[in-house]
């Protein structure tokens, strides 16, 4: 059995965290089949096709000095429809997690080749399902509404495409639900990711910190003052490394420099595989993150977390009952408030995040089997 996925690959571990998650589900529903995955790319959509194909003349096009974009457009819109893509041979095609509702959403560069060329075509033939769709607009700005017709156009076009849709927040929910969808909301794949595993919680593990500048990836034009968040992280560092080991955790090489220069007597933990990741948070007590996913990874181990962000990736935090804040409301005295409370139910806390894990998987499950059921 084959079956494609529209992931992302090799941008930072959070993208294999929701992957993983998601292979795993399918592997359950299809358990004694042998299945093929098929990765594509989101961010080179033409890496669908294989390298002999036509629609790679796009490239040659690309040099022509007048008109560059009317013929890449007219190679494209050709050669797309003569089929033949890696997805055209699969069973089953999933689109895996990440944000999919987003200001402009409708221009982002896998729209079109990808949704459009390929998963409109194919959609009638072989089954498309959409999991773990998530939100991510400003923290201050955060919509009642898609207001843009072009995203409301892509989103019920990719909303119509699939059989199945969930999602990993409510104001996606939401936004679906005005524009006449249903969508099933459960908590992100990447919480499956290390399904069976367990951390081994004890007073003396790590609190781990996984620091970005100004606390996420993007500032959204809110007035967020990243000097003063930086200092925010180093004055935690300074004042729970009386009474803990701390050290770093990173996603990409970034954020490894960055640790390195705001806390350069930590540990600084930059693993580069799956396995590598748990081995290290596995040795976690608690955790402070400005990426979601590693709140997610390390929930998914019974590792508890606080998250902070600047925009609605914390929702997808905050439905599995962690504690989130916005950057701008996350000051010192109230972080390493949260951190000591939590610091005395971590037992009770791991119990209750290794028990939702097990209800999610049931959820994802279901739903699936539903969507799939004459396959």
């Amino acid at each position: 059995m084959r079956i494609g996925l529209i992931t992302t690959i090799n941008t930072n571990i959070g993208d294999d965290f929701i992957r993983e998650g998601i292979c795993h589900l399918l592997k359950e529903v299809y358990k004694g089949k042998d299945i093929q995955f098929i990765s594509v790319n989101k961010h080179y959509p033409f890496t669908c096709y294989p390298g002999w194909h036509p629609i790679h003349l796009r490239k040659i096009a690309g040099h022509v000095p007048m008109g560059r974009d009317y013929f890449i457009n007219i190679i494209e819109n050709i050669f797309s429809k003569i089929g033949m893509s890696y997805f055209d041979d699969c069973d089953l095609i999933v689109q895996c997690g990440a944000p999919v509702f987003w200001p402009n959403c409708s221009a982002n560069e896998w729209a079109k080749p990808l949704w459009h060329d390929i998963i409109g075509r194919l959609h009638e033939k072989i089954p498309v399902i959409n999991l773990a769709a998530g939100s991510c607009y400003p923290w201050e700005r955060q919509p009642l509404a898609i207001d843009l017709p072009e995203d409301k156009k892509y989103i019920q076009a990719i909303l119509g495409y699939c059989r199945l849709t969930t999602v990993r927040d409510h104001l996606s929910r939401t936004l679906c639900k005005t524009l006449g969808w249903q969508t099933p909301l459960i908590p992100c794949s990447a919480f499956l990711a290390a399904k069976g595993r367990k951390a081994q919680i004890s007073d003396s593990g790590y609190i781990l910190i996984n620091y970005m500048t100004g606390g996420g990836h993007y500032s959204w034009e809110q007035g967020i003052d990243n000097a003063k968040w930086e200092d925010t992280v180093k004055t935690l560092i300074f004042r729970l490394g009386k009474r803990h080991r701390i050290a770093m955790l990173c996603h990409v090489e970034q954020e490894f420099s960055l640790a390195k220069l705001i806390a350069p007597h930590l540990p600084v933990f930059y693993p580069k595989t799956l396995k590598e990741y748990f081995d290290c948070i596995s040795e976690a007590k608690f955790a402070i993150c400005n990426r979601m996913h590693a709140s997610m990874a390390m929930a998914g181990i019974g590792v508890p977390s606080i998250a902070i962000c600047t925009d609605t990736r914390l929702l997808m935090v905050s439905e599995i009952g962690l504690k989130t804040y916005y950057v701008k409301d996350a000051h010192t005295d109230v972080l390493e408030d949260a951190v000591e409370k939590a610091g005395r139910s971590l037992k009770a806390e791991q119990n209750r995040l290794l028990l939702l894990q097990g209800k999610t998987w049931e959820s994802y499950i279901s739903v699936i089997k539903a969507a799939l059921n004459n396959i």
